[in-house]
């Protein structure tokens, strides 16, 4: 039960990010720049200095990085569950967050070229291929597993803070005066949320006891 709870509560953590992910990452007096990470991504995609940069949309990719992170890290928390229909339940919510990143369908046809919805489209496929990925992970030790969490975590978070910045820099040269939001403060604690249950679950499965024989 304890172990449930555990994991029910690393679940919570997540849903708390992407929640936060959406939040107002940046705030301005007027509402049009009070933009969560999302759209924040989206408004840098389109700055000019921001699509000649190397690697291109470099900032873009980084706003929207931790949603990704936060796909594989769901899937693979899903793996700590006994019961198959949690761990499909909780892949299957995985995919429809992966599918947020699905470019209009005018990517389909005449704006194939296009660098932001091949970006995005990018997204998806890793997205999609992270869950993937996390499932067939599941045969790996819970060890390993907790790592590649933790890797996830800290690299969406890292990640998001560095485009952040940028994004800040292009706000700046408009002398667009603005403040970081709840939802990157959100999303750093929430994260540290889901760091520290998937801790707490890697030391129960650690120690000894009937109740970790039977495994998850």
């Amino acid at each position: 039960m304890r172990r449930s709870l555990v994991g029910l509560t690393g679940v919570i953590g997540l849903a708390l990010a992407l929640a936060c992910y959406y939040a107002p990452w940046y705030t301005h007096s007027t509402a049009a720049f009070t933009l969560n990470a999302f759209d924040l991504a989206e408004w840098t995609s389109l700055h000019p200095a921001v699509r000649a940069s190397s690697p291109a949309l470099l900032t873009s990719f980084l706003l929207r990085a931790p949603q990704l992170a936060l796909i594989v890290v769901l899937a693979l928390h899903a793996n700590r569950f006994s019961d198959a229909r949690v761990r499909w339940l909780l892949r299957a919510a995985a995919l429809l967050i992966a599918l947020r990143f699905l470019p209009p369908r005018e990517f389909f046809g005449s704006a194939a070229n296009d660098p932001n919805f091949r970006q995005t489209m990018l997204l998806t496929v890793l997205g999609v291929g992270g869950v993937v990925a996390a499932a067939l992970a599941r045969r790996l030790s819970q060890g390993w597993q907790g790592l590649l969490v933790m890797v996830a975590l800290a690299l969406g978070t890292g990640a998001g803070w560095w485009g952040l910045a940028r994004a800040h820099t292009l706000l700046d040269n408009f002398e667009i005066a603005v403040s970081v939001g709840v939802g990157a403060v959100g999303y750093t604690a929430a994260s540290a949320l889901a760091a520290v249950m998937e801790l707490s679950l890697l030391r129960r499965a650690e120690s000894p006891g009937p109740a970790n024989k039977k495994g998850g």
